[in-house]
């Protein structure tokens, strides 16, 4: 850096100079051949990230102190006094060495001084004294016009001009900081001005000022470049947040830009480029009050490439009332065309605003006169007078939902199978508070008045079918309200289900009690020998493919309602062995091979009757390997089941490689997949089972694969297992949106569904889960015996528990952590059985099952039969 370096004066204005330092600055002039000491001080060969230090400074000026609340949202009474009008004003002076400023009541001079740190004491170079303001001016030579950073550091507040355009301004008393503020200016060609303005509210009193060259990444990791004023009309302006002389060269050749609508991310609303003004009006606004996001994509001066989003708002905010003091002035609207799950909602919906607030909302029809205040249920005749042309009707099946308010209407709206009641339970949720933890644990928050100025959300699942397969996920009304829509058998549920008909259906086509005796070629050839017994079909038998078609046709024609049918292999191994069956599975490298074959011509053949239904089959034991050139034909669906390990997600544990390339592979090839995923330990399901922090990824996996359904097989034949409420509400949650905050889900199960208790309850799963290791492996039959469950663990989760039971708040909440201690207890039980039933722990294992009517701890039986019963019987 390049400075002529002035003759310098230390001190207040105007003091005596030493001889000592004039002969340095005589020497230093000597040496750069710079200006004769009466010159302003002047930089070159900026931007060099070197601090100014040379400045020409003027001051104190008097300011006023202030001491209240509000003083830091304006300067000093005083500061704006413009103390250089006699000289071209603070926008545009004339500065020199020497010369007086005025004002009421004294006078300051313009001296030059030098600062040997990087950071200019005003404290040292003109006052100590509190409350004042002082100037600072230098000027700056660039070669040509250029855009740079300027890093500014002050304590405290003031204001910074360049060429007389204010660049920097800010009111709050503050501590320096180096760099501080970072500010993209424009130098143009030849001498550019400076001059600072620094207020002083006590105590230090400093400036630092340097130039560094652009740098786009620095200057939007440290701030955002534009910001939103709003206008008297409703609208909003775009506005760059740094001076305007650089609007025209900060971005190039021009950034896009697009608005949303806040919650319903997919609505583009307009989409533009800005016009490199300080200031742009955005066309959003002037039809009434709305949230935004506005999202912009840039190539900043230097080439940085710059993103980012940022929310906004337009329009007159205007409060409408809901609901308040038990009195409401709104109606609930549904079509007279309304579907059943459309009238349930709204009847739902009238059931928990009245349980909320108190209020008692009237269903109306959409024939009726048309009320102001009204909560439109369904895409019906008030939703489109209310939405206007702009929005279309949803497909009758479609699952994504939208809720937004028209003015004071709510419209809530979507596909009328389950759309529009999927709707209604978010705005509830998302709304209002309420929350569906359990069938049996519902939570509605008391309000006596709610409001709201603007409401737009909308949701589509990523997951056609969502089958959570616990006890607890089949009561029809909770599985409902969380979106649950898949099954394995038929249920009366409001929006329907989307029905999987069949399991192993091998030998519910062709018997062996009705055919071995007679045909026992349908049967596998095993070692030389036709046999049922842990078998399979002989899937090239041409009478095999005639009977079962025909035999699925009757299942399709006489069970309409579901949406795929299985022709699938049984429950074990004992592939065909003939010469035909084994040539296919030989070519394809996989028994998958003579299964896909078999199931492709069936699925063709009942096509025609059956166009809009599929035919699943498994991808299970020695068929989960994908074919190595057969395809899955367009109505096949391919049910592949999980394997590996259970605690590690399938991307980061090597016992998953094998499953996951599965996966993958099959997701190229077949155009359907579903996904039987084991999330439980069949062998117990009361045995402590970390893998809550998996479910999440795994889904994700499932989904990125194009899954078009997930069912989560878990503890299904009765209640009461282990944490089966917080799974199966977490497993919905995850299904509809597997990118949703899990943690905060399962959080706020936690702390909903246990009261106080759930911070041990957290503690407690914190815990358990930290046992699980990178060389920690766990598959679906894992051992109470296990090293993760060493005495030790028994004894600390025993501790965790007995504190949530002291801090349970009623009797109910205290049943619920009981109930979640059962895995704890069972687990001592088989571990310790002789002190368990020592310190009772087994019989008061025994009184709560029974107390919860638990039936179930094993996917092969009743607990009461099962070898649990008999080892504790051993130590009686």
């Amino acid at each position: 850096m390049n400075c002529s370096i002035p003759d310098t004066t230390i001190g207040s204005a105007s003091p005596p100079r030493a001889l000592l330092y004039g002969i340095t600055a005589l020497l230093l002039l000597a040496l750069t051949a710079g200006p004769s000491a009466a010159e302003t001080p002047v930089y070159q060969a900026e931007p060099s990230g070197e601090f100014l230090k040379t400045w020409l400074l003027c001051g104190p000026f008097p300011v006023v102190e202030i001491s209240d609340y509000e003083s830091d949202l304006v300067h000093l009474p005083g500061f704006e006094t413009d103390f250089l009008a006699d000289h071209g004003g603070e926008a545009s002076p004339r500065i020199e060495e020497g010369q007086r400023e005025t004002f009421e009541g004294g006078s300051a001079t313009w001296f030059r001084y030098t600062s040997e740190a990087d950071v200019l004491s005003l404290d040292e170079a003109v006052t100590q004294e509190p409350y004042v303001a002082a100037y600072a001016y230098c000027e700056i030579e660039s070669p040509r016009d250029q855009i740079c950073v300027l890093g500014l550091g002050t304590n405290d507040g003031g204001r910074l001009w360049l060429n007389g355009e204010t660049i920097w301004e800010r009111t709050e008393g503050r501590g320096h900081v180096v760099d501080d503020d970072l500010i993209a200016v424009r130098l143009v060609e030849g001498r550019n001005t400076l001059l600072a303005k620094i207020e002083e509210r006590g105590g230090s009193w400093a400036l630092s000022v340097r130039l560094v060259p652009f740098d786009g990444a620095l200057l939007v990791e440290r701030g955002p470049l534009f910001g939103f004023d709003h206008r008297d009309d409703g609208t909003a302006a775009l506005r760059l947040l740094h001076p305007a002389s650089v609007a025209d060269g900060i971005c190039r050749p021009e950034a896009r830009l697009e608005i949303l609508s806040a919650g319903e991310p997919e609505e583009v609303a307009w989409r533009g480029h800005w016009n490199n003004e300080p200031s742009m009006p955005l066309p959003v606004g002037h039809n009434g009050y709305g949230e935004y996001v506005l999202r912009l994509k840039a190539t900043l001066e230097d080439g940085f490439e710059w993103g980012a989003e940022l929310p906004f708002d337009a329009g007159e905010r205007l409060e409408h009332v809901l609901f308040d003091g038990g009195r409401t002035d709104y109606v609930i609207v549904v079509g007279e065309d309304a579907s059943e799950s459309e009238r349930w909602a709204a009847e739902d919906l009238q059931g928990w605003l009245r349980e909320i607030g108190g209020a008692e909302f009237p269903i109306r029809s959409d024939l009726e006169e048309a009320p102001k205040h009204q909560i439109v249920v369904g895409f019906n005749r008030r939703a489109k007078a209310l939405l206007g042309d702009g929005v279309d009707p949803p497909d009758t099946l479609d699952q994504s939902f939208t809720y937004r308010n028209v003015g004071p209407a709510i419209v809530i709206w979507g596909g009328k199978q389950a759309g529009t009641m999927y709707g209604v339970s978010t705005f509830l949720e998302r709304e209002l508070g309420c929350r569906w933890y359990s069938p049996s644990a519902s939570v509605a928050p008391k309000r006596s008045r709610y409001a709201f100025r603007y409401l737009r959300h909308g949701e589509s699942p990523d997951i056609r079918v969502r089958n959570v397969y616990y006890f607890e996920a089949f009561d029809p009304v909770w599985a409902a309200r969380q979106k649950i829509n898949g099954a394995m058998a038929k249920r009366q549920q409001p929006g329907g289900v989307e029905l999987y008909w069949g399991v192993h259906t091998f030998f519910g086509f062709i018997p062996p009690s009705e055919f071995f005796a007679d045909h026992p070629e349908y049967f596998s050839l095993i070692d030389g020998k036709r046999t049922y017994v842990e078998a399979q079909l002989c899937l090239s038998n041409p009478d095999v493919l005639a009977i079962t078609t025909e035999r699925l046709r009757r299942v399709m024609r006489e069970n309409p309602d579901y949406l795929i049918y299985s022709v699938s292999h049984m429950d074990w191994k004992g592939h065909c062995q003939c010469d035909k069956c084994q040539d296919i599975a030989q070519r394809e490298e996989s028994q998958a091979g003579p299964l896909i074959w078999f199931v492709n011509q069936v699925a063709e053949q009942v096509e025609a009757e059956f166009p809009d239904k599929f035919v699943g089959t498994l991808a299970y034991i020695d068929t989960q390997k994908p074919c190595k050139t057969l395809r899955p034909r367009h109505n096949v669906v391919i049910r592949l089941c999980t394997s590996g390990c259970r605690c590690h997600h399938f991307y980061e544990c090597p016992e998953n490689a094998e499953f996951l390339e599965c996966l993958e592979t099959w997701a190229s090839i077949a155009p359907h997949l579903y996904i039987w995923d084991y999330i439980v330990n069949f062998a117990n399901y009361m045995t402590p089972y970390p893998n809550l922090r998996v479910l999440q990824p795994n889904i994700q996996a499932f989904r990125d694969n194009h899954a078009i359904g997930v069912m989560e097989q878990a503890a299904s034949q009765g209640r009461g297992t282990e944490f089966a409420e917080l799974r199966a509400y977490t497993l919905a949650k995850l299904l509809w949106n597997p990118d949703c905050d899990a943690d905060e889900v399962m959080d706020d199960f936690v702390r909903g569904y246990y009261g106080r208790a759930g911070q041990y309850i957290q503690e407690y799963l914190d815990f358990l889960h930290s046992r699980i290791t990178p060389e920690a492996h766990m598959r679906v039959d894992i051992k109470p015996s296990d090293a993760m469950f060493g005495d030790g663990f028994v004894r600390k989760a025993e501790a965790i528990f007995d504190q949530a039971e002291r801090v349970a708040d009623d009797e109910e909440i205290l049943h619920r952590v009981e109930t979640a201690r059962l895995t704890i207890m069972n687990l001592k039980c088989l571990r310790q059985p002789y002190e368990a039933r020592r310190d009772g722990t087994l019989a008061r294992y025994r009184a709560i099952a029974e107390r919860e009517r638990v039936t179930h701890y094993a996917e092969y039986g009743r607990y009461v039969s099962s070898g649990f019963d008999k080892q504790m019987a051993t130590t009686e």
